[in-house]
């Protein structure tokens, strides 16, 4: 998540001038009244259903339901008149279908119609992404454009320019289905985009990191049933979708923003008052709550309300809206966005309940932190010694991402080159799971890997031999597989649009003939490790050893009962001929490697040639 640099005045014209009259309600409606979520389902494992209705004066209204298996447990009020918070219980025999909501006031009378569906079966219970998985992350707006017919949407600020990288370049969800063959060719198995909930803001809409209205996809991307669309197209090509999940903010256009539902829906105060973004506060023993309420009240962006989870009718809403749209779209994992700007145990309760819809679900965490202690604090089951869990069985690791930018620039050292892997593999031990520990050597927020290499070939193949070999499950951002080019320090240079996902592009380096002879290579060599990784469970989570980095020449070994692979990283510029009889203990008796990309065999016994620049991953095994 990136943030924003826009004045205060901004947030301030949000809240005083209105928007285009789309009317901000979106719900399901009576007359001039909304209700969220906009359906729900029968037979969720909890059977409360909290209903948010909206309506002038609504408070004053009484609320009837007349239905069997369908109870009102309460009614809750805030100090905004204009909300009902209406706590249901919906029991399991309750049938899907369509009931009444009947509100009355005096003599005045109304009638909404709310709509129960029946779930997917086992829809509780599908599989999500694992160690076994290669993740793919797209920022839609930047990959394809498959539909130009909602490039401009008529009420929404910001249309498609593609002058411009700070404004909406026009790719959508219609563009993410045409290209799930592609995903599957390079041989991805979980595909996370980032937000598609409407963010209608002035700046930087594309990015969709503020919500404005969390039941609704921005037509500029898509449709609601867009979004199943491109979960079922998924499917059909073995990937599974990962939602992005946001609980920190939402975004300065949602309609909240001009009739608040209670005075403490956000984090207010009395001038703007940004985050410190100081993380590292959470893990300080020695910390002030002064800093830790500066970070998780303080706001992550002037444009971007900060949510106040601790309201207990804001987190049921929030939850809901989030187990909607994994009900709706058949999500099969999260990514949770800026997890530490919110307060930790809140944080945690809010991960946790919706997990409990979906026991089988796995969540990544956002913690952007620069340690592997203060990372691995995040991860599920670490006996904390504050007691605190995260609920968030996997972890994202920046740590390795500054290596993975680092070490193939520098020469071979006691604490430099490779020697920085071996420092930071010795350190896991501070991991709950090594194995649900995300890797990755770039995102949309930080510089691209081409950028920090520049465009050296051979050091770019280097990182992503590392990033598919090493513990943990690799992400790869869209474009790493052409090593697409950025601007070093700027947030928009980090998302440059896909070659040949417009149709007036030049070129189309989604077919190898579009692309330039690097890119091919580059293409070639990791969908060779990627196909390679989703077939074989060593480099899933095989057991890793690691041998201390000599001559500038690093070695690790990835082996289960079936299989051992041994990666060789030669960090010089010369050509080096590796002793093999040091890694004995992982030989054993195996007498030859197979290059896993090349095919060809190297005999072990008297050493491993390997050139200058170069990572070399053997499949071990005998002469026939």
């Amino acid at each position: 998540m990136k943030k924003l640099t826009i004045t205060l005045a901004f947030l301030f014209s949000i809240t005083f001038f209105a928007y285009p009259q789309k009317s901000p309600l979106q719900g399901v409606r009576g007359q001039g009244i909304t209700v969220e979520p906009t359906f729900w389902w029968t037979n969720m494992h909890n059977p409360a259903l909290q209903l948010m209705i909206y309506g002038k004066n609504i408070a004053k209204w009484d609320v009837n339901i007349d239905v069997p298996g369908i109870s009102v447990v309460e009614k809750k009020l805030t100090d905004n008149p204009n909300y009902i918070f209406l706590y249901l219980n919906i029991a399991k025999d309750a049938k899907a279908g369509y009931f009444n909501i009947e509100l009355k006031n005096g003599r005045n009378k109304q009638t909404i119609q709310y709509e129960l569906k029946n779930r997917v079966p086992n829809s509780a219970n599908r599989e999500s992404f694992s160690e076994k998985d290669n993740v793919y992350l797209i920022m839609p707006d930047r990959f394809a454009n498959g539909n130009q017919m909602n490039d401009s949407i008529k009420g929404y600020f910001q249309g498609a320019n593609r002058s411009d990288l700070a404004f909406r370049q026009g790719g959508d969800i219609e563009g993410m289905i045409q290209k799930i063959p592609y995903l599957a060719d390079l041989g991805i198995t979980a595909l996370w985009t980032t937000p598609l909930l409407d963010n209608n803001d002035t700046q930087y809409s594309y990015h969709h990191y503020g919500a404005t209205d969390y039941y609704k996809i921005d037509p500029r991307l898509g449709t609601n049933d867009d979004y199943l669309r491109l979960s079922r197209t998924a499917q059909q090509h073995g990937i599974k979708l990962i939602i992005d999940v946001v609980p920190n903010h939402c975004g300065g256009g949602h309609w909240w923003v001009k009739d608040l539902p209670a005075k403490d829906w956000f984090n207010v105060w009395d001038t703007y008052t940004s985050s410190n973004y100081r993380m590292t506060a959470w893990t300080d023993p020695h910390a002030s709550e002064a800093d830790r309420y500066r970070l998780t009240h303080g706001w992550f962006a002037p444009n971007m309300p900060d949510l106040n989870l601790s309201n207990p009718l804001l987190f049921d809403y929030l939850k809901q809206a989030y187990i909607f749209w994994i009900e709706r779209a058949e999500i099969a994992g999260m990514r949770v966005d800026t997890y530490p700007y919110n307060d930790l145990k809140t944080a945690s309760a809010f991960i946790q309940a919706i997990r409990d819809e979906y026991p089988r679900m796995n969540v990544v965490g956002e913690c952007w932190v620069k340690t592997p202690a203060e990372i691995a604090y995040y991860q599920s089951g670490n006996n904390n010694k504050d007691g605190f869990d995260s609920r968030l069985q996997s972890v994202m690791d920046f740590v390795l991402k500054d290596k993975l930018q680092e070490v193939f620039n520098e020469k071979e050292g006691w604490e430099t080159g490779t020697a920085k892997f071996y420092s930071h593999f010795a350190q896991d031990f501070v991991y709950a799971n090594t194995n649900l520990v995300m890797n990755f050597v770039d995102n949309h927020d930080i510089d691209r890997l081409s950028i920090a290499v520049k465009n050296d070939v051979k050091k770019y193949k280097m990182a992503l031999a590392m990033l598919t070999t090493v513990r943990g499950y690799p992400q790869i951002y869209y474009g790493t597989e052409i090593m697409l080019e950025g601007i070093p320090g700027d947030y928009q240079g980090h998302r440059f649009t896909f070659p040949g996902g417009w149709a007036d592009d030049k070129r189309d380096a989604f077919t190898a003939d579009g692309r330039t002879a690097d890119e091919n290579e580059i293409f070639d060599y990791l969908k060779k490790l990627l196909n390679y990784r989703k077939d074989n469970p060593v480099l899933q989570n095989g057991k890793m050893t690691q041998f201390i980095p000599e001559n500038g020449v690093y070695v690790f070994f990835r082996n289960n009962d079936e299989k051992t692979v041994m990666v060789v990283c030669n960090n010089n510029d010369e050509k080096a001929v590796l002793d093999t009889k040091r890694f004995h203990e992982r030989l054993r008796d195996y007498e030859i490697g197979v290059d896993i990309i090349s095919r060809t065999p190297h005999e072990l016994k008297d050493g491993v040639e390997i050139e200058g620049k170069t990572v070399l991953v053997l499949e071990l095994g005998h002469w026939l």
